[in-house]
């Protein structure tokens, strides 16, 4: 489902610092073993979300899909005239929150407010795609999804170990804000009030217990460059740690989260001249990152050309 007031609109956590291997790639067209299927979701009025056909693990591919159509803002009438009747029909068969409430016809802005996600190519860097499965997955405050876009498609992981039957769910806004200013940001730009198990469901305490959590978190992440490149490394080290595990207590330490906590860690030691706690941190996030990247990846790369420099 995911708006802006221009074409990216839904959070892309593949953007910033971070980012399976072979034997990951026999599970990927394994059509006969497709991990989710599309319901109804009485929480949302009635729309449609992805659910879990089977039991996956913490890393498992989900889905990897091209988008329908991408495009920029100044692109996007020129770009949707050129579909074909197919893929225009896909297209419009995605919700357009506003209109339908308007009861007008949707648009070719509409759709892609309420669904686009960030699709950066070197000549677009600010274009956006629309996906006809990966667009109906919904939104959570605590998501057991995340996804990436890699080599022209959008590649879905299972951030935890998911349950059959359970909702997969990503996140539409920075979950580092606090819970009102979510629902707030969600109401706006998606049209619904969030009823997930990060805010509706626990008692107010515990809501602003989160809230307070959320935000030391995200001093914590703005302050760790800054010590380490005051040569306070230890200390960037000790906050990464604390990072860890406060991301972990409110669940959303998906091996994306946590591979760019220990890339953070690896990059103080490395200024500290710390060859080997720079190796170990590294180790531990390319660990991750092969559980939230497509095989061979750049960033994968990336990170086996750090370690290769570093020697055994």
């Amino acid at each position: 489902m995911p708006p802006r007031e221009h074409l990216l609109v839904a959070q892309d956590p593949s953007n910033g610092k971070h980012r399976q291997t072979s034997s990951m790639a026999a599970q990927l067209d394994a059509k006969d073993a497709k991990p989710y299927a599309f319901k109804r979701v009485d929480a949302y009025d009635g729309g449609i979300g992805a659910f879990a056909t089977r039991d996956l693990k913490r890393g498992e591919v989900i889905l990897h899909e091209p988008p329908l159509v991408t495009a920029t803002m100044a692109t996007l009438e020129q770009r949707v005239a050129a579909l074909d009747e197919k893929t225009r029909k896909r297209l419009f068969s995605l919700c357009d929150w506003r209109a339908e409430r308007q009861k007008q016809p949707k648009t070719a802005l509409g759709v892609f407010q309420a669904n686009g996600y960030p699709c950066p190519t070197a000549r677009e860097p600010d274009a956006a795609g629309v996906f006809l499965k990966f667009s109906r997955f919904n939104h959570s405050c605590k998501p057991n999804a995340h996804h990436a876009w890699r080599r022209g498609e959008r590649w879905i992981f299972a951030t935890h170990d998911v349950a059959e039957g359970t909702e997969l769910t990503t996140h539409y806004v920075d979950l580092f804000m606090t819970s009102e200013d979510r629902k707030k940001a969600l109401k706006e730009r998606f049209g619904f009030d969030c009823v997930c198990r990060g805010c509706e469901p626990t008692p107010k305490l515990r809501v602003a217990f989160s809230d307070a959590r959320r935000a030391h978190m995200r001093q914590l992440d703005e302050q760790i460059y800054d010590k380490a490149s005051r040569g306070k490394h230890e200390a960037a080290i000790r906050d990464v740690t604390e990072r860890l595990i406060m991301l972990e207590e409110e669940e959303l330490d998906s091996p994306a989260a946590v591979a760019r906590a220990c890339d953070d860690a690896a990059q103080a030691a490395a200024h500290a001249n710390d060859r080997k706690t720079e190796r170990e941190w590294l180790e531990r996030a390319r660990a991750e990152s092969k559980l939230c990247e497509p095989p061979e990846s750049s960033e994968l790369e990336e990170l086996e050309k750090r370690l290769a420099k570093l020697g055994v």
